[in-house]
């Protein structure tokens, strides 16, 4: 990568799905441009050292499934039906017992929503791009009304005291169903 950038051929690089450890090793070579994790209001581990050292070195952070494979959207419920080829059925926080679970998450995201004239979707992104000034969310979606609506989360204004009241209430929220426990992720959270 350090070759392809001084070629002119790349402007920066990035990795995904890495920790600290690794981004030290790879920064010592050729210093990464942006890191790729998931991150959401139900995937918070790498708030703990990934993200503020991202911060430090000036990394950007790129989150994947901001709005936790649908879930914070509040249009996935115990009643939705994945079909064979959709990657959610793979997902810990996707099961039926953790969708049930994790309710507290919507019912919190919910009065936000309703006070901003938002949908949940937009809460949980203006949530993200509020705490943290290199972290861009890059939600997924297969339809162009979804897409409109996240790329309507920058007109949602959380004031600091809304965001510190919304940051705390989710501190105290267990979540069910963590994606590392997958497993394909369980040796790089940090």
């Amino acid at each position: 990568m350090g070759r392809l950038i001084k070629e002119g051929l790349i402007c920066g690089w990035g990795m995904s799905m890495v920790n600290t450890e690794l981004i030290e090793r790879v920064q010592s070579i050729t210093p990464l441009t942006a890191v790729q994790n998931i991150y959401s209001m139900l995937d918070r581990d790498y708030e703990k050292k990934v993200i503020p050292y991202c911060l430090e070195h000036n990394i950007g952070f790129v989150a994947f499934s901001p709005i936790a494979s649908g879930f914070l959207s509040g249009k996935v419920t115990t009643e939705t039906e994945f079909g064979f080829d959709d990657v959610r059925i793979w997902v810990p926080q996707m099961k039926k017992e953790n969708i049930a679970a994790n309710q507290p998450v919507l019912e919190l995201i919910q009065q936000y929503a309703k006070s901003k004239d938002a949908t949940n979707a937009q809460i949980a992104l203006a949530w993200m791009l509020k705490k943290y000034p290199h972290v861009v969310p890059i939600p997924g979606s297969k339809n162009q009304e979804r897409i409109l609506e996240n790329l309507g989360a920058w007109q949602v204004e959380l004031s600091d005291e809304e965001f510190m009241e919304l940051d705390g209430r989710l501190s105290q929220i267990t979540v069910h169903g963590n994606r590392r426990d997958v497993g394909f992720a369980t040796e790089y959270i940090d």
